[in-house]
């Protein structure tokens, strides 16, 4: 008979597993990292993995949408407070934060297709696309902050905004990431409230 875990418990569990998964992630990406792995980071047994998720790559897409919906909230927050007197200043911190936030733990590799391949070839077509529907609610609700509401212009915004993500890819052949980023994002806010 499977071991039952109070409500506290499998939050808990699921916490050690996500914060395992992130480390891993940061480390060796997903295709390097084995269950055996997060299990032992987590301190749970390999069966209880499997009471808490059906694979590696499920537990990877969890970590990616608990990120996603804490750093949406938690940006869109500071947007609400803005310095209008300094917002090329105050959007250029903010957007710095999110890109360098999903850096410092590991999210940016699913930019790299592959990364990315083996989550998704392992979730249901449903979840695919009710994770792109979030991320573009997201750009779009971010940007009527700026009444932005053109449907051109959010997807530039979208593209231009992702391809900063995407050098993260290659920080072993940028210098001074944090300032490249950081030059980059400036740029792209510049032409946002232009």
């Amino acid at each position: 008979m499977p071991k039952t875990f109070s409500p506290q418990e499998k939050e808990n569990i699921r916490i050690s597993l996500r914060n395992a998964a992130e480390k891993c992630l940061a480390r060796y990406g997903v295709k390097r990292t084995t269950v055996d792995e997060l299990v032992r980071m987590a301190g749970i047994a390999k069966g209880t993995f499997y009471i808490f998720y059906e694979s590696k790559e499920h537990l990877f897409l969890d970590v990616m949408k608990t990120f996603e919906e804490s750093e949406n909230k938690r940006y869109l927050d500071m947007l609400q407070e803005l310095d209008e007197n300094h917002i090329v200043t105050s959007l250029t911190t903010i957007f710095h934060k999110m890109v360098m936030s999903a850096y410092e733990k590991g999210i940016y590799r699913f930019l790299d297709d592959s990364q990315a391949e083996l989550v998704m070839r392992k979730i249901s077509p449903q979840e695919r696309s009710e994770m792109e529907r979030a991320r573009k609610g997201y750009i779009e609700n971010l940007l009527s902050y700026f009444a932005i509401d053109d449907e051109e212009d959010v997807e530039a915004f979208q593209q231009a905004f992702s391809s900063i993500y995407y050098i993260l890819l290659h920080d072993d052949m940028i210098d001074d990431l944090d300032k490249a980023v950081h030059t980059l994002i400036r740029g792209l806010v510049l032409e946002l409230v232009e």
